[in-house]
């Protein structure tokens, strides 16, 4: 069927260049002219984040609750073998965008199971490790699609991010991401999703027990990620619900020259909030490189600002985002499980879902609407605060894209940093709350490897904006990528 497929692209391709050839006078020097069909993605092979369907694919994400277990088969070769998952028979909805752009589905990405965690690792398909060092995590919960990307397996692929899953796999592997402004990415009619089921408040299920507090807007995005920020606006223009393609052109970033870009991001003001005032603990290291990575702004004559009072309580966001978590993932494993509350936690330990899981469920099964609704506020305090900041003082902030560089792929998660312990499975990626909190476009870009020695470890910035200002981040991105590249004037 691939090979179908490919053969049909193969003649898309030829037609259309045969096409172009006897047009040569109308020819334009605009990417995206060459490709006014929309069909920029003709013939190339893509794989889909094993969070989502893709047709003739199984979605596994990557746990035992959604397949069947083979007790009778002999090959042992692979952690898959002994599971059996049924193919969709349908696509998610940017997955069928993506095809209908031309693209080629031909596998799908691992991710941590339920893309619980920043490691990707899971018992249906093992370990995702890091082409850089194959010894170290490739992160997650898009790791699976950044360890491809960074290995040279394709040029663009989707990931989804609701704690630094875009972020913090772009970050590790030297690539670019986009967590899109979270609005833009929501289907006009619902399907079914993992992370943000929206119910009116005073609903009941049929027995009589409330189900989930609506949030102010999802906590959980859909994005791309990428080895050049260009792929990036492409792929997010196809990406968005054909409802809101006026939202984003990608032209306003692919078509832009050197000169352009060096015009659009002169004078941009960048706060660099680097370990939030010392509030987060930092791998040694890490923010040296990362404030290395900036300060290649200051070529551009962009201001890079350190705050060296942190905006906001890293203390309330911590106490609002963990039970804003836990109670989104315990409320959507109910949806998808059914019954009463009180059986999906047995559901998920009889299944032998993983620790994590199970912790995320046991807090959101004992949150209450009221206290959902306390941290909501906290929420709309820190929206307040993040706004004035965006008004008055920087055009964009900017924070690590992880606390640590990649650590030892056979840990779960790493349980101190620099003598720091770490309290919760996910207390060492706490620097990607305050995005996420807000649902805050945010662009991530490669700060090159650890230099204090020969690992060569990789980190990353993510930099964020005001919601609306994806375009704005991917110009900052491109002047960067270019910059690095030689392709600007120093």
């Amino acid at each position: 069927r691939l090979m179908e497929e490919a053969r049909r692209a193969d003649k898309l391709l030829d037609d259309k260049a045969a096409k172009n050839k006897n047009h040569d006078d109308d020819a334009s020097d605009s990417f995206a002219a060459a490709y006014s069909d929309d069909d920029w993605l003709r013939g190339i092979p893509m794989a889909i984040k094993d969070l989502e369907h893709a047709q003739g694919f199984p979605t596994t994400k990557g746990c035992p609750l959604y397949g069947t277990y083979n007790n009778n088969n002999d090959d042992d070769s692979t952690p898959s073998s002994s599971w059996h998952f049924d193919n969709q028979t349908q696509d998610a909805p940017y997955v069928h965008r993506l095809r209908t752009a031309g693209a080629i589905i031909i596998a799908k990405t691992n991710t941590p199971e339920l893309g619980c965690g920043c490691h990707s690792y899971n018992p249906i398909f093992g370990t995702t490790v890091n082409p850089v060092d194959m010894s170290k995590t490739a992160g997650g919960s898009s790791g699976g699609a950044g360890a491809a990307l960074a290995s040279n397996m394709f040029c663009a692929l989707d990931g989804s991010d609701m704690m630094g899953s875009l972020r913090n796999p772009a970050g590790w592997n030297s690539l670019y991401s986009l967590r899109p402004t979270v609005e833009w990415m929501e289907e006009v009619e619902e399907v079914e999703g993992v992370d943000d089921v929206h119910v009116d408040d005073d609903e009941l299920d049929a027995n009589g027990e409330d189900k989930e507090v609506e949030m102010p807007w999802p906590m959980s995005t859909i994005g791309p990620m990428a080895r050049f920020p260009e792929d990036l606006a492409m792929l997010l223009q196809t990406m968005i619900p054909n409802e809101k393609m006026e939202l984003f052109d990608a032209t306003s970033v692919i078509d832009q020259s050197s000169e352009q870009l060096s015009q659009i991001v002169k004078g941009t003001t960048i706060g660099w909030l680097a370990d939030w005032g010392g509030e987060y603990p930092m791998e040694d290291g890490v923010l040296q490189q990362c404030s290395d990575a900036l300060d290649v702004f200051k070529k551009g004559h962009v201001d890079i600002q350190h705050v060296a009072t942190p905006p906001f309580s890293s203390k309330e966001l911590w106490g609002a985002w963990i039970s804003i978590r836990s109670h989104l993932i315990f409320n959507s494993l109910h949806e998808q499980i059914g019954g009463v509350r009180c059986d999906v936690l047995r559901t998920l330990k009889e299944r032998g879902v993983k620790a994590e899981v199970i912790y995320e469920c046991e807090r959101g099964f004992e949150l209450s609407k009221e206290q959902i609704h306390a941290h909501l506020q906290t929420v709309q305090a820190w929206s307040k605060c993040a706004q004035h900041e965006f008004r008055s003082n920087y055009d964009f902030l900017a924070l690590p894209s992880s606390q640590t560089f990649p650590f030892d792929s056979s840990l779960d998660w790493p349980k101190s940093i620099e003598g720091k312990k770490m309290d919760t499975y996910h207390r060492w990626m706490e620097v990607m709350a305050p995005v996420t909190l807000l649902g805050l476009p945010c662009v991530t870009i490669p700060a090159g490897n650890d230099r204090r020695n020969s690992r060569g470890l990789p980190i990353g910035v993510q930099i964020f904006g005001p919601k609306g200002c994806d375009a704005k981040l991917l110009q900052l991105a491109c002047w960067y990528s270019r910059y690095l590249n030689g392709d600007l004037p120093c």
